[in-house]
């Protein structure tokens, strides 16, 4: 494909991180009064994560694996019969450094500083905290380069960044080709460089699969990539180097689900390809495809984040519009209200469903998990879907819950920083 110029859309960075992007029309509807003043929210498997204006990374939800770059104070939230470390409100990352990008992945979390290095902190089991020589750590490490980067995705078990010179770099789990290197060795400890020469505007890496966009917005996609479904089975293949999208559309966002790909074209029409088996590409079928095929509803749309099996979108009107699964009110919707039933029963909508509460938003995010959270034009969180480990951030723990509910405000949250380490408490 020729690379045509679009110099609009190299200003577009990808939406996986819930960075704002200001509605074309609309104004604050049902938004509180109050600004909290986030300024960035992601949402990963069973945690969240957000940034304030100083650039102050918070982050809430479940802490099994030191995700949320704190140690524990002995909060547990019960997964089945578990106890599992978890805060239920946002607590500071435990560091000095101020950051300007934050993502929230499978049980890790990557963020970039001010100075433009990356760091990460959680799990390192697959190596995806980019430094070998770490197990696991509630305060944030540098990847192990010295180069600078532009854009960070924090994926299931491994994490992918956009130098500032567009080179593609990723690390961590690699059995499927992840990584995108031409191998499909277990995992790499240290970041590696694509196989590929191209020039990357923004990266996303997904549960086990990552796809990133040219400036132009030509899309390459690398992992697990979907085939077909087999007597009910979704059947996948590896993909170690990245291979372009079957289409001639140009995308300005991407958001990677857990199984399905979608994609904002550069007229603002969403598209999406791959799995579909719980109605998470929006066509109004639950047929996958290797075809980007267009959303229902012909909307417009800003950003849009994909989850577990729903995705979700911002028109440009700044209002949310979701599809896919809503069992547990990932849908921003009462699951009640739903008369599809998808894979296994699942009650789901295979059309856009607008999300309850009349809110303008400007971001939204999904990661690997059941919940949502977006970002509101007065600069509030709220989240909705699963809650059982605290990661829609109200102080609340509902295994459930559509109805878009206000994450805690930081303000409500003092940090204590000394040498590197931040205690947090929940100021009266």
């Amino acid at each position: 494909m020729t690379h045509r110029v679009l110099p609009a859309l190299a200003l577009l960075m990808s939406a996986c991180f819930g960075e704002p992007t200001r509605p074309s029309v609309g104004v604050p509807t049902l938004d509180d009064a109050g600004s909290d003043g986030w300024t960035a929210v992601s949402a990963g498997r069973e945690h969240s994560c957000a940034l304030t204006a100083d650039g102050t990374a918070y982050c809430w939800g479940s802490n099994e694996f030191s995700q949320l770059g704190v140690d524990g104070d002995g909060t547990t939230c019960t997964r089945a019969d578990r106890e599992i470390p978890c805060r239920r409100v946002p607590v500071a990352v435990a560091t000095t450094l101020r950051f300007k990008r934050v993502s929230a992945g499978g049980v890790h979390t990557c963020a970039i500083s001010t100075n433009d290095r990356v760091y990460c902190w959680g799990d390192n089991l697959r190596g995806e905290l980019g430094d070998p020589t770490v197990r696991r750590t509630p305060v944030p490490v540098a990847i192990v380069t010295t180069a600078m980067f532009a854009d960070v995705s924090a994926g299931g078990q491994h994490s992918c960044g956009v130098r500032t010179d567009g080179i593609g770099m990723c690390w961590g789990a690699n059995d499927i080709g992840q990584i995108g290197n031409g191998s499909q060795q277990f995992g790499f400890g240290a970041p590696a460089q694509l196989s590929s020469a191209l020039r990357f505007a923004s990266i996303v890496a997904g549960d086990d699969r990552t796809c990133g966009r040219l400036a132009d917005g030509e899309t390459f996609c690398w992992g697990s990539t979907w085939v077909n479904r087999v007597s009910g089975t979704d059947v996948t293949r590896s993909q170690n180097t990245p291979a372009p999208v079957q289409t001639s559309l140009l995308f300005t966002h991407l958001a990677l689900g857990n199984g399905t790909t979608c994609g904002i074209a550069a007229d603002n029409s969403a598209h999406c390809w791959e799995a579909n088996a719980t109605g998470a590409m929006g066509d109004g079928t639950a047929a996958g495809s290797l075809v980007p095929q267009p959303v229902a509803g012909g909307r417009r749309f800003i950003a849009i984040a994909g989850g577990a099996a729903q995705t979700c979108a911002i028109s440009d009107a700044g209002e949310a519009w979701c599809w896919g699964a809503g069992s547990r009110g990932e849908l921003g919707i009462s699951s009640a209200l739903l008369n599809s039933r998808c894979d296994r029963g699942v009650a789901c909508s295979v059309f856009p469903v607008r999300v309850s509460g009349w809110r303008t938003y400007t971001a939204i995010s999904g990661g690997q998990g059941s919940h949502m959270c977006g970002l509101t034009l007065g600069k509030n969180v709220y989240c909705w879907g699963a809650g059982d480990m605290g990661q829609r951030g109200d102080g609340r723990i509902s295994r459930s819950e559509w109805s878009p509910i206000k994450t805690r405000s930081p303000q409500g949250v003092t940090a204590n920083v000394t040498g590197g380490t931040a205690h947090t408490s929940l100021t009266p």
